[in-house]
């Protein structure tokens, strides 16, 4: 296991809240011929916890004496092979409203911002509550750069969104995590099911307390997001596994 820059789940939860349900993406439908791919980032919109934004624009934030308008930008609750293609030549993107590019000075239309690390190519966006501050955007992005490089085939990518201390116990191996931190796990521990027993443990009130427990297959050749939040509503911590069908080489 090593730290990242940022397989169905099956999950128990125990004296405490239910661990939310894997997202599941429908079956695709067919394929269309293939088609020449355009230049710029490569990008999957991924909701949580909030309902997905629609009609958002993603705008370079790069500033130029004539700025394209924005495109077009899909999100979903789940992954699949979609993703939406945005000429940024930066290291920013701001979503608005509308695909006007005076709409990225104007706050009323701005609902999120995003800054990508560097050597981006393509990834996925993450889209979270804001702050619920006054003048800030409506939502939050927590990118994740999903090229095989930093995020390879059969690896679990853990994120620890909540307040507290969190380990993961795989069969006998423990796995920690701060609050917000991200960590990649490679190699996961398996049984003759190749699956991994697992029980998760936050700290809280000077303890260790145990907060969910269940079953999680290894992802073979496709990966595994697993969120670490505090459920807003319940206030409790819990556990959610989203899996990543479609696995991009390049």
């Amino acid at each position: 296991m090593k730290p990242a820059s940022f397989a169905f789940v099956a999950l128990l939860a125990i004296a405490a809240p239910a661990v939310f349900a894997q997202q599941t993406p429908p079956a695709n439908p067919p394929a269309a011929p293939a088609a020449e791919e355009q230049p710029g980032l490569k990008i999957r919109g991924l909701s949580f916890l909030v309902d997905a934004p629609t009609a958002i624009f993603a705008h370079d934030a790069t500033v130029v004496a004539k700025p394209l308008p924005g495109v077009k930008f899909d999100i979903k609750s789940y992954l699949n092979h979609e993703y939406s293609t945005v000429p940024a030549t930066g290291d920013g993107i701001i979503f608005t409203k509308s695909a006007e590019p005076a709409s990225v000075k104007d706050a009323a239309s701005v609902v999120a911002k995003a800054k990508m690390p560097a050597n981006f190519k393509k990834g996925i966006f993450v889209f979270l509550p804001g702050s619920g501050k006054a003048g800030e955007p409506a939502y939050r992005v927590m990118v994740i750069d999903d090229a095989v490089r930093v995020f390879p085939r059969g690896s679990v990518k853990v994120i620890n969104l909540s307040p507290t201390p969190v380990k993961i116990m795989l069969q006998k191996e423990e796995f920690t995590f701060k609050p917000g931190e991200t960590k990649l796990i490679e190699n996961q521990p398996v049984d003759a099911d190749n699956s991994s027993a697992m029980t998760a443990f936050q700290f809280k009130d000077n303890q260790w307390q145990r907060f969910a427990a269940g079953v999680w297959p290894h992802p073979g050749e496709k990966r595994v997001i697993e969120l670490i939040f505090e459920n807003p509503a319940s206030k409790q911590t819990e556990l959610q596994g989203i899996r990543d069908v479609a696995v991009r080489d390049n």
